[in-house]
């Protein structure tokens, strides 16, 4: 059963795509599991810790009035907000912390 070198090579690809969508995949589901696995309203700690950053730089991004905050508690921020929030200004989030840095994530 002799296979030919197209043959060969086609199947090399197909388990290097199998093992490349398996990688990414479990990535997907822990970084998932990470983001959810955060309070609902979240601290300055929280945020701290999150994107990576000292206390100053916190409350520097806290005072932004576009910021997300809670309307019930003071210093407590809606996590699912907060990450819409990061979509919607990655470019501040990129130049000011270190969110987006394989640390982080």
């Amino acid at each position: 059963m002799s296979h030919t070198l197209r043959e060969i090579e086609d199947k090399l690809l197909n388990l290097h795509l199998e093992t490349f969508f398996r990688k990414a995949y479990e990535q997907g589901i822990a970084d998932g599991r990470k983001q959810f696995s955060r309070p609902e309203l979240l601290t300055l700690s929280d945020l701290q810790e999150m994107f990576q950053i000292k206390y100053p730089t916190v409350l520097k991004m806290t005072a932004n009035p576009e910021f997300p905050r809670s309307t019930q508690i003071k210093a407590r921020f809606p996590r699912d907000q907060v990450y819409k929030w990061i979509e919607e200004n990655s470019n501040w989030v990129k130049q000011n912390t270190n969110y987006y840095s394989k640390e982080a994530m």
